[in-house]
């Protein structure tokens, strides 16, 4: 549950902190006194896009922080670990935004994205407005409502499993089928990219070998002159460096035995004279070499000429050039027996597609027997918000598709990862009416009805309990026997979760163990909120403004008073 709420910066907010309790709470106020500011100020905490005109005219940034009491959730102690968060009985969510544009987000003091705010929010509050209302006329949401109410997770995992194996075999027969069409030409072009290398028989690093042995030739008379110059000083002159260093170590032995202490020097010296006698081994080696005749500089350019025109057709290097005549290879075998392939992976296809008409049937199963039930459930809800006699069904039916490749009936029927039906929830709001598609006939009050009585029913669904459920204003266009019906309703849920809601009933704000007042003064000239939490009386004189306006005649306290009376 949220216990307490930090906002900065907001809109018309200047600085707001909220003590919310467990349970019931109601938030009142004119309109535009920032009641919606508030609710924005949650939907930040939950990783909505942020927009940079929400921060307060003047300031540099907005600053939100809710404190919620963290409920045992396996799901969101593994998703904490996985963000690197450290734990614990409260868990804080902060977010900042910015003037020029730039968000910042904490969970834990831990610094993560807008992305991990969105991942963690739904394990701690829940917002219901009149936006999500409206989307009840998707039949994408109608889906995913039967799927939360079925629990329909490893059904849904398979079909998209089934899915995506499908649409594997399914490429892969494409591409083969396009391979055969031009089959005849590609096997041509193979044959003369294969036969152009193949005659080259390049050897992977020959290109690289060629143009040492190039340089060499190049350089042979320069190359002779200073290997026969540096010979003769090494090994070959009269004052040849190694005749040198023997004659020294020579020398250093005799010193020895006249008592000089010189035994390392002569170790050094002749470790130098066979350092000296194995370069003069490696140079005259070099020389010597019988493939470095300068007649074959011609042949070297021509052959390096040749490997270079390769690189440039099929590689930029001769081991691109090899992998490219391997993959060639592979691909005339592979076209050589083509047709037979194409036989193989159509059968492939088929068994993938059966594969997933089996899943998905069984989801689709799954699904008509879960919206009956909802349906049922929504409904005795519906008869406790004043809609007795409602009837609702969930109809599915696949849609057409001439291009498809799986039948259903025998008609050609599209199909996705997440099955074959669509959804319609259809409503028939009084007996003896056909039920029609809900977005064409409800009223703006039977929708909300309609939308709490579904959140209330699959909110039972789940175990875990002590989840923050805000409401933004979905009373609207509900009153008398309704609005008492579904401030009972929102009182049941409150034994379960906290409840906050934002709402213009009086009914509604009398059924509240909590009341919290939204309002809008002048200080220093500019507009700011306020929120107040409400004593008793006061709570009777704001409820009494909500039945009869500024204005608190004796009537309208009396019956403030009768409504209280209730809580």
């Amino acid at each position: 549950m949220l216990e307490r709420l930090s906002v900065r910066s907001l809109g018309i907010i200047d600085a707001v902190k909220l003590e919310l309790e467990d349970g019931f709470v109601a938030l009142t106020g004119e309109t535009g006194a920032g009641k919606s500011l508030l609710v924005e100020s949650l939907k930040l905490l939950g990783g909505q896009r942020a927009q940079t005109d929400l921060v307060r005219s003047g300031d540099e940034r907005l600053q939100v922080e809710g404190v919620f009491v963290a409920r045992a959730c396996p799901g969101l102690a593994d998703l904490l670990a996985e963000l690197g968060v450290p734990a614990g009985e409260e868990l804080v969510l902060r977010r900042e935004l910015s003037e020029g544009g730039r968000s910042r987000c904490w969970i834990n003091d831990t610094v993560v994205t807008a992305g991990a705010l969105q991942r963690t929010a739904p394990h701690l509050i829940a917002i219901h407005g009149q936006h999500e209302q409206h989307g009840l006329a998707d039949p994408a949401v109608q889906r995913r409502l039967v799927d939360d109410f079925g629990g329909h997770d490893a059904l849904r995992a398979a079909t998209a499993e089934r899915f995506a194996a499908w649409q594997t075999a399914a490429a892969e027969l494409a591409r083969l089928r396009a391979a055969e069409a031009t089959r005849h030409e590609r096997l041509a072009v193979i044959g003369f990219q294969l036969g152009e290398i193949g005659a080259a028989a390049p050897r992977d690093g020959e290109d690289e070998d060629l143009r040492r042995r190039r340089l060499v030739l190049r350089h042979a008379a320069r190359i002779a002159e200073l290997s026969a110059s540096l010979l003769g000083r090494l090994s070959d002159g009269e004052r040849a460096v190694v005749d040198g260093l023997a004659r020294s170590e020579r020398e250093l032995e005799t010193l020895v035995e006249c008592g000089l202490p010189l035994a390392p020097s002569i170790e050094r010296l002749a470790e130098a004279r066979v350092q000296v006698e194995e370069v003069v081994r490696e140079l005259q080696a070099a020389v010597a070499r019988p493939d470095d005749d300068p007649d074959d500089l011609d042949e070297v350019e021509s052959r390096l000429h040749l490997l270079e025109q390769l690189m440039l057709r099929y590689g930029a290097t001769l081991a691109e050039v090899l992998a490219r005549q391997d993959r060639l290879l592979n691909e005339r075998r592979e076209l050589e027996s083509v047709e037979e392939r194409v036989g193989e992976a159509a059968a492939a296809a088929a068994r993938a597609l059966a594969d997933y008409d089996r899943a998905a049937a069984a989801l689709d199963a799954a699904r008509a027997r879960a919206g009956g039930e909802l349906a049922a459930a929504v409904a005795e809800v519906l008869g406790r918000l004043a809609m007795g006699g409602t009837r609702l069904e969930f109809e599915w039916r696949p849609r057409a598709d001439a291009s498809s490749p799986l039948r259903r009936g025998g008609q050609a029927v599209a199909f996705d990862a997440e099955g074959v039906e669509e959804c319609a929830l259809l409503l028939a709001a009084n007996p003896g009416e056909e039920p029609r598609p809900l977005a064409r006939i409800a009223s703006g009050g039977e929708l909300s009805r309609v939308h709490l009585a579904l959140r209330t029913v699959l909110r039972g669904r789940h175990e875990a309990a002590g989840m923050t459920l805000l409401f933004d204003e979905v009373d609207s266009g509900l009153g008398g026997a309704a609005a008492a019906a579904l401030a009972e309703l929102l009182a049941d849920l409150a034994t379960v979760d906290q409840v906050l809601v934002v709402t213009h009933l009086p009914q509604v704000a009398a059924r509240a163990a909590a009341h919290l007042r939204v309002e809008k003064v002048v200080t220093r000239g500019r507009a700011v909120t306020r929120v107040s939490a409400l004593a008793p009386a006061q709570r009777e004189a704001e409820v009494a403004r909500m039945l009869a306006g500024d204005e608190l005649t004796a009537t309208a306290l009396a019956h403030a008073r009768a409504l209280l009376g209730g809580t």
